[in-house]
């Protein structure tokens, strides 16, 4: 394959900042599954069919691609909430009343829900059933080596739903997907018949959006949830995971309810940006900086 040609290093304008110390947690904290720490560092990913560099230069955050194209920036703008609009729903949130969310917020500054396209989400989180985050990594890069079409040196795209449809028991093997592959495959043979399943998804209202993608195989309650927040951006979805159910009940003294029930909680409690505090209490209790 060709050898990557990078652009130069140019600052990447965000209205607010990801802080140096947020940004592993921004880039590699479960959100998405497509980067890794290349060098001490240096971040790399991959976005549609662009590979992409992000490093700290002292205190300006500086970005690098394989594609100068426009419409690459503009991906990049959306992909990292540039305008900020995220932030300004943050400051919307029950911080100042609520203590919990107060200490997870100074955990993280700057923490914000990266903007992936759902076909990416989608089979990001049918892999995630009980694995850890680096698991998951693992078998989305195993996917695209096997099933997607190459960029340049070790760097290919996530590969279509046809792809994963009539690939063969032997190629989703060498995956380590273990059961997974059937709800890959099973979501597959339902979506190439679907090819603008994406716009019709975009238009459902939200606890529709939820529930449609609940009929695709292996996507339960969590998956859907998360699918809906990460791939179509809807900041009032809330993902209740076993992090969750840790924060709920034990900082929050939501002892006995169930998860149907912790997630009403999350969008009462929270509002327009429960997906925001949601992903906040998730990284500041998976890194233990909640103390709970």
């Amino acid at each position: 394959m060709p050898s990557l040609r990078w652009t130069t290093w140019r600052p990447l304008a965000l209205q607010y900042p990801i802080p140096a110390l947020t940004l592993p947690e921004q880039l590699d904290g479960g959100q998405a599954f497509r980067w890794r720490l290349y060098q001490e560092n240096e971040w790399r990913g991959v976005i549609g069919r662009a590979v992409v560099r992000l490093r700290y230069q002292g205190a300006t955050l500086e970005w690098s691609s394989s594609d100068d194209s426009v419409a690459l920036i503009e991906k990049l703008n959306d992909y990292f909430d540039a305008k900020g609009a995220q932030a300004k729903l943050v400051e919307k949130l029950p911080w100042q009343s609520d203590t919990v969310l107060y200490q997870a917020l100074k955990a993280y500054p700057g923490l914000r829900i990266l903007r992936q396209d759902p076909h990416e989400t989608l089979i990001g989180f049918l892999c995630s059933s009980n694995k850890r985050i680096q698991q998951i990594r693992t078998m989305v890069s195993s996917l695209a080596q096997t099933l997607g079409e190459p960029i340049a040196e070790d760097y290919y795209t996530l590969p279509s739903w046809s792809a994963i449809a009539q690939a063969s028991a032997v190629q989703l093997k060498s995956c380590a997907l273990g059961y997974r592959a059937n709800f890959l495959q099973g979501t597959a043979q339902k979506l190439i018949d679907r090819p603008d399943w994406e716009n019709e998804f975009r238009q459902l209202p939200t606890r529709e959006l939820i529930e449609t993608l609940q009929t695709l195989p292996g996507v339960g309650p969590k998956v859907a949830a998360c699918v809906t927040l990460f791939g179509f951006g809807r900041w009032e979805s809330f993902p209740v995971d076993t992090w969750m159910v840790q924060v709920l009940t034990q900082a929050y003294g939501l002892q006995g309810y169930s998860a149907k029930q912790l997630e009403m909680f999350g969008r009462a409690h929270f509002g327009e940006a429960a997906g925001i505090a949601q992903q906040y209490l998730f990284a500041s209790a998976r890194t233990g900086r909640l103390g709970i």
